[in-house]
This record gives structure tokens, sequence and C-alpha cells, in this order.
């Protein structure tokens, strides 16, 4: 079957997915990766093909430009106690991020449906900000899979979705597109995951950080209990460096008798002014690598660094800032796994504090059942398999006229 992948033009959205790429072609299946033309790099080095759709779309500018124009700040955010202006409050924030995947995949429109009608997917994978690919599905008539990146905070779209894709999906004749896809496959552990009645397929979580080269002293054996320090790279290229609380975390843990090896990247090195002596590593290292071998994790709260320490059953402490990190934390701390202090207002006692009791064995339990349930899922290969059966029972459902295109 010929499978197509859409992402928003971000690399960390794409990154989830690269697995399940790999499983596709590895049982014979064609796939094509279609974003903005900046992500072609990002898609080869996966080792995956790409098509670049459309003129050039600089996310990361148009995010902070409507972040600025809104006065929107994260970290002075009070959701309303009346449940109404709340939900419309939660609304407002995500109609930036999706507004603006929308008018990526606005950008990307054009070429990316004029190659689908062309080469005729027989499925279409995306993560949640992919918004060409329920497009591209809606019009072939094609079944269309939403690949969560971790817990499905973004299922709320489909509430008002037109608000978000109605000038994307007018010039195609249609009203609706289905955001949130026929299906959903789900990497996060069942106690992470939001309970609600939506129905999601398990995925194995894949740790995927990029190419990678594993540096000689990620093979030896820490001599000290080693803790994990990074804040992952949308913040810095949002230009939230003040949120990049890992100098901090690192002047905290100056006097403990672990070892610490902070994962950032060459730019966020000079935010440290100081590096105390149980630093082992300070820059770029494969998380999944390094997490491996590390007894404590303290980040920001990114989806990617939340699940590749549950996969390793290392505790954490997430410190959050952007929404998103705030709902993993807060579910982080109620499975038992870890813990969660905000990152407006922490204090270095409380970084203190956390760390040692994270050190202990308080929380090593429910890591570790975390990590079991993660590792009893499907695997990618497996996932194939269902994804085959579906399509093939769609190629033998009868077919209505459906929502396709209108010329």
């Amino acid at each position: 079957m010929r499978v197509l992948i859409a992402t928003w033009n971000v690399p960390g959205h794409l990154r989830p997915l690269v697995p399940l790429g790999w499983a596709l072609r590895a049982l014979g299946h064609d796939v094509v990766v279609v974003s903005s033309p900046d992500m072609v790099d990002t898609v080869l080095g996966a080792g995956l093909p790409a098509l670049a759709a459309g003129p050039h779309f600089d996310s990361f500018t148009a995010l902070r430009d409507e972040s600025a124009r809104r006065a929107w700040k994260p970290e002075t955010e009070v959701l309303s106690t009346d449940p109404a202006i709340a939900a419309e409050q939660e609304k407002q924030r995500l109609m930036i991020g999706f507004g603006l995947a929308a008018a990526a995949a606005k950008a990307q429109a054009a070429d990316a449906v004029a190659f689908a009608e062309r080469w005729r997917p027989d499925l279409v994978v995306f993560e949640p900000t992919g918004i060409v690919g329920p497009l591209i599905g809606t019009l072939l008539g094609v079944p269309t899979v939403r690949h969560l990146w971790s817990i499905d905070f973004t299922a709320r779209i489909g509430e008002f979705e037109h608000d978000i894709v109605g000038e994307l999906a007018q010039p195609f004749g249609v009203t609706r597109i289905g955001v949130n896809g026929t299906h959903t496959l789900d990497p996060a552990p069942a106690r992470l995951q939001i309970a609600d009645d939506r129905g999601r397929d398990p995925i194995r979580f894949i740790p995927y950080n990029g190419p990678t080269v594993l540096d000689p002293w990620l093979w030896q054996p820490p001599r000290r209990p080693r803790v994990a320090i990074t804040w992952g790279t949308s913040k810095s290229a949002l230009g939230f460096d003040h949120m990049v609380l890992a100098p901090r975390v690192v002047a905290a843990l100056a006097h403990h008798d672990v070892e610490v090896a902070v994962a950032v990247t060459d730019d966020q090195r000079e935010l440290f002014d100081e590096v105390p002596d149980n630093v082992v590593h300070l820059g770029p290292v494969p998380l999944d690598a390094l997490v491996s071998t590390c007894s404590v994790l303290v980040g920001g709260g990114g989806a990617g660094t939340v699940l590749t320490s549950l996969v390793n059953g290392v505790p954490q402490l997430v410190i959050s800032h952007m929404p998103d990190e705030s709902i993993h934390g807060q579910r982080v701390q109620e499975s038992g796994s870890g813990l969660h202090l905000p990152g407006a207002d922490v204090t270095d006692s409380e970084i203190d504090t956390a760390v040692r009791r994270l050190l202990g064995t308080e929380f090593r339990t429910a890591a570790n059942e975390l990590r079991a349930d993660m590792r009893a899922r499907p695997t990618p290969f497996e996932v194939v398999e269902r994804l085959e059966r579906l399509v093939a029972e769609h190629a033998l459902a009868p077919q209505s006229s459906g929502q396709g295109r209108r010329t």
C-alpha cells in the first residue's frame, strides 16, 4: 500500500512518526512524508522519502509574531474559575498554535493535494498538527490515522474545526476535513493518558532523536547516580530562552553527590555562566541513550522528553511553563512516576528537594510500571499489520460519494 505521512514543519512533531515510517517501508510499503520545504533535510535524515510542498513557511517566526500580537505569556496565563470562560480561554490558546499549523498546511495544500491525486495513497498518517493530512484523506476518501505525540490534549480542536481549517478547506469545496482523523494511534501509557470515551489504538513508543553518534562516555556505567537535564529546542526557537531553566537546575544540583549530564543545543550552551565540577557533559546528546544511564531526569515537560523518561523507567521532575508541559507534569505526578513544579515561580530549594526525593525509591515502582505498560504495547510492525487490515476493510466497504473534491 501507499502511505502519505503529513507533518507540520516542526522537527519534534515528525520524530514520533519516524519508527512507524521505518516499519512501513521495511514491510514493503511505499511511504512519502509531506511537509514544508525546510523539513526536507529532517525527513531525509530520518531515512524517509520527502515531498517539499508549497513555498517556504517560517512557522517559528509566525508563532513568535502571533504570540506577541496577542500579548500571550504562558507563564502568566490564569484560567477562569467559570467553566464557560475557561473553555473559551483554552479555545483561544489552542487557536494560536493550530491556527498557524493550518496556515502552514494552506501553504502546502496545492502541491500536496496535486501530488496525492496523482500518487493515490491508500492511507494518510498525520500528527495532530499535520493538518494537510486529513484534508488529503477527505478529498481522496481514504482512512486518516492521527498519531499522537503523547497525551491527547489536542482532540478538543474537533469542536471548533471550522474556525481552524475554514480557509484551508474552502478552496477545495469542502467544509470539514476531520481534524482528528478516522483512527488514532496512542503511544502514552494508560495511567498517563486522559480518561475519556475516545477510541485510541495503542502503539509502542520508540524514541527517535535524529541521526546520532554515541560518545564514549555514554558506554561507561556512571560512578555515581546520574541526573539528566534537558529543555528541548522549541523554547529557544520561539524566543523563550528565559524559560530554559537548565542552568538553574545545574546550579541547584552543584553540591549533590551525583553526575549531571546536560542535553542542550549548541546555542543553549551560551546560557550557562558557570559549570560545576559534577557536570560530566554539557551539549548535544541523544536523549534516549543518555536517559537509559540515568537515575532521574529533569526537564521542561515536552512530549518526547516525558515519554523517553517513562519508557526507560526513570522518575522525572517536570518544571513546566507552556500549557502542554503543565498537562504532562500534572499527569506524571498523578501517575506516581515523578513530580511537577510550575516554572514561573519555582525556587532553587524546591528543585533541590524534588531531586532528592526522586533519587530515592519512592517513585521507582510507578516509573517501572509505566515502562512495562509502554513496552507491552504493539510494536510499529504489529501496528502496520492493523493498518493493512484497515485499508483492506475500507476497500471492501461500500463507498458513498462522500465529500470528495469538487471541481
